[in-house]
């Protein structure tokens, strides 16, 4: 019997397992290793991308500190031309692209004016990249001459070099600007870039502000010092509150041309809690009126536009309260104020500025009387301030032909004329730390003005005004509780004085108020400037105010054994006005 051959069904398939893994595994290290190098080249190329930015950005800033040295100093180019620099070449400055210019040198040049001539007369500026410690950003700077441009034209060369990361291969940028000789204006081309206008500047302001008061939390006297903001009243969370009257002002800036602004502003309340949020009401522009004689330039406010009216019934002031418990404290800025706005360069803004000079002026009167109080109880008041109405208005005038009258100053004109401001102002009778006083003997205020205030200001400015003193008035009677006495204060424009009034209080079942009033007075007064005689570097100046008077009234408020306290600041307002005088440039 033959013996068969029989095939396995079963076929040997040991050791193909571990071929394949092998094969796996040498094509995964294949990608891994390809995407490593993929990853690695974009890094580098991250990395050069951002040196090439920072890179532009030193060579702009090497550029603009280039274009701003003055151009006779850009004239004169670089002290001599740099030995081993690798773009210049006997003399000329050669960049990529066949540019050959010659280079401007001046063996004269100054080595104060880097980056073109630093110590030494060096043109290199080194910076420090901050990305990557021990590279650096070379920048060289050159002025040449171009056969391309006019021969008053300057070419300005900015490169800046660096050594790239990844292959350490040079990167560069390279920026051209041009320069040119000013004409046509005023100024010293040895001191600055550019030249200016050769017109005198003139400028000034005028203003009147409203009376204030201003809220903050005290610590009672006698108690420890509580730690943080101490709130207007125990418990609020209000640390701080005002309420200010309505003011206005004139302002002109002239050069070239003039550009007068005369505002009227609303009166406003204003309370502020601990987290910053304002609660408020008016602080808006009543009336604002604007006036240009800068025919060519679009957009330029109108050489004699409308007045501005302010009608008495506009824009009312609300009552801001301030409630906490038994307290509560009611601000109420007067509402209704009524008053013109004028601003022009061909009309006359206010009597004593002539026609054709450029002016503005403000008037404003009436309204209603603002008042500041404290409640108890919802029943009992307290009049912390109570002013009554009054009037005020302010002016400016630019005299360049014909000059104003001795009200509105610059009686005189010379060259480029004159230019004044001023203000003035009257408040009623008022009344400060007022209230049903029981203890000791007391009128119904600490502090009063019976016979109301007005003060006024005025300067000028121009080249026969060069040191003319300001003019400042004021005039009232201010009374004070002395303890036995209304006590009786002249104010005067030189008046610098100090009082307290004595204490007084009121008490009923578990509350007692109580209260003393500190009178700070301050002179009216000026501060002229002339640190250049000619006014020529510098502007001759005049600021002046016609004082202050400030009633500081701390109250201490006792519920049982809650004892809190808080100041009540009273400043009356103030007229203010200044003026400035530069002369016009050489030529």
């Amino acid at each position: 019997m033959e013996p068969k051959i029989v095939a396995s069904s079963r076929r040997d398939d040991s050791g193909f397992t571990l071929v394949e893994l092998m094969v796996a595994m040498m094509v995964i290290t294949a990608v891994l290793l390809l995407l490593m190098a993929v990853q690695t080249s974009a890094l580098v190329t991250t990395v050069q991308a951002r040196q090439r930015t920072e890179g532009s950005a030193v060579a702009n800033g090497v550029m603009e500190e280039l274009r701003a040295l003055p151009y006779l100093v850009l004239s004169k180019g670089l002290k001599s031309a740099p030995v081993g620099d690798p773009n210049v070449n006997t003399g000329n400055l050669v960049l990529a692209g066949g540019v050959t210019e010659p280079l401007v040198t001046d063996s004269g040049q100054a080595v104060t004016y880097p980056p073109l001539s630093g110590a030494g007369g060096t043109n290199k500026t080194i910076v420090p990249d901050p990305a990557s410690p021990g590279r650096v950003f070379t920048t060289r700077t050159y002025v040449s001459r171009s056969t391309q441009t006019a021969s008053n034209v300057l070419t300005l060369t900015v490169i800046t070099t660096w050594t790239r990361v990844g292959n350490g291969a040079a990167g560069s940028v390279v920026m051209r600007s041009e320069a040119y000789a000013p004409s046509g204006g005023c100024g010293d081309m040895a001191n600055q870039p550019f030249l200016g206008a050769c017109q005198a500047l003139l400028a000034s302001n005028g203003g009147s502000n409203g009376p204030a008061v201003y809220f903050t939390g005290a610590t009672p006297f006698g108690s420890p010092a509580v730690p943080g903001i101490v709130p207007v009243l125990p418990g609020s969370t209000v640390v701080s509150a005002s309420m200010v009257v309505a003011k206005s002002g004139v302002g002109i800036t002239s050069q070239q041309s003039s550009a007068i602004t005369s505002t009227v502003t609303h009166a406003r309340s204003l309370a502020e809690d601990s987290t910053g949020t304002l609660a408020s009401s008016g602080d808006v522009p009543a009336a604002v009126n604007t006036s240009s004689n800068d025919v060519g330039s679009t957009g330029a406010a109108p050489a004699n536009p409308p007045d501005v009216v302010v009608s008495g019934s506009v824009s009312p002031v609300p009552v801001t309260s301030i409630p906490s418990g038994p307290w509560a404290l009611s601000l109420a800025a007067g509402s209704g104020v009524s008053g013109v706005a004028k601003a022009s360069t061909v009309a006359s803004c206010a009597a004593g500025i002539p026609a054709a000079q450029p002016c503005g002026a403000v008037t404003t009167s009436g309204g209603a009387a603002s008042s500041a109080a404290l409640i108890v109880a919802g029943t009992t008041n307290f009049p912390i301030a109570t002013f009554a109405t009054g009037t005020s208005s302010a002016f400016g005038g630019r005299f360049t032909t014909t000059p104003g009258t001795v009200s509105v100053g610059c009686t005189a004109l010379t060259g480029a004329g004159c230019i004044s401001a001023g203000a003035q102002r009257t408040l009623g009778a008022s009344t400060f730390a007022a209230g049903p006083w029981t203890s000791p003997s007391a009128p119904t205020s600490l502090v009063q003005l019976a016979g109301g205030y007005t003060d006024s200001v005025r300067v000028e400015r121009g080249v026969s005004q060069l040191a003319t003193t300001a003019t400042m008035t004021r005039t009232g009677t201010l009374t004070y509780w002395n303890g036995t006495a209304l006590q009786s204060v002249t104010i005067t424009p030189s008046l610098s004085a100090n009082y307290t009034t004595a204490g007084v209080s009121w008490t009923a079942g578990a509350f007692t108020v109580a209260a003393v009033s500190t009178i700070s007075i301050t002179p009216a007064g000026a501060l002229p400037l002339s640190p250049d005689a000619a006014c020529a570097t510098s502007p001759c100046s005049i600021d002046a105010n016609a004082g202050s008077i400030t009633i500081a009234t701390t109250y201490t408020l006792t519920e049982g054994a809650t004892v809190s306290a808080f100041v009540a600041t009273t400043v009356l307002g103030d007229s203010h006005a200044d003026a400035a005088y530069k002369a016009a440039p050489v030529a």
